[in-house]
């Protein structure tokens, strides 16, 4: 069971408020001393909003919010958006990945995400600007309506209006960006295609 009831396992932010490169990830719980320390955060739109989590796996103690995500931090791939949740559950069955991606976004080596990241990535180094387009004929359902308001960041009403005066952009952003939208609009069986065209699945 995860407790986020310590205010302590939010020093683990520091770690990238401070720059200290020389501490790798998994780090040192500032609640129990062992070396099983997370953090993930996970940008939802091009204006850096997002959410973020710390996390021990061996004292399950946790913090999550939610704010301006760092400019030069990337989502990892791997991460499905619609999974996310308060707790760290599922960030936790990824923690190997997720760390390695910490380590290598702060500059230290980290010899298997050299040996394991270089492959599905491509996505992350493309900086293409992506527009994702509402086409016309959607219905106004509940689960249409959400997905176009959760993809747009508009309230349930204007999302309606856009549905009703498609074709319409409702997103715009980079590969990563987009593939986390595309999760929400495709759950949400929404009509809608991709420009330029979007080489990944």
């Amino acid at each position: 069971m995860w407790h986020d009831d310590n205010d302590d396992i939010m020093k683990l932010y520091k770690l990238l408020e401070e720059h200290e490169f020389n501490c790798p990830f998994p780090a040192v719980c500032p609640v129990c001393g062992s070396k099983s320390g997370h953090i993930y955060m996970h940008r939802y739109d091009e204006k850096h909003h997002g959410g973020s989590w710390v996390w021990c796996s061996k004292c399950h103690n946790y913090s999550h919010g939610s704010g301006s995500v760092p400019e030069w931090w990337r989502n990892l791939s791997n991460i499905s958006i619609l999974k996310l949740k308060h707790s760290p559950d599922y960030l936790e069955s990824q923690a190997e990945l997720i760390d390695s991606l910490v380590n290598n976004l702060l500059g230290i080596p980290d010899d298997k995400l050299m040996k394991e990241t270089t492959y599905v990535d491509p996505i992350c180094a493309d900086q293409t600007e992506y527009s994702i387009i509402l086409l016309e004929g959607n219905e106004p359902s509940v689960e249409i309506v959400r997905a176009v308001n959760q993809v747009s960041h508009r309230n349930l009403l204007k999302s309606k209006e856009l549905i009703m005066n498609a074709p319409l952009v409702i997103f715009v952003g980079d590969a990563l960006e987009v593939h986390d939208m595309i999760e929400i609009l495709d759950a949400g069986f929404v009509e809608y295609k991709i420009e330029p065209d979007y080489p990944y699945e």
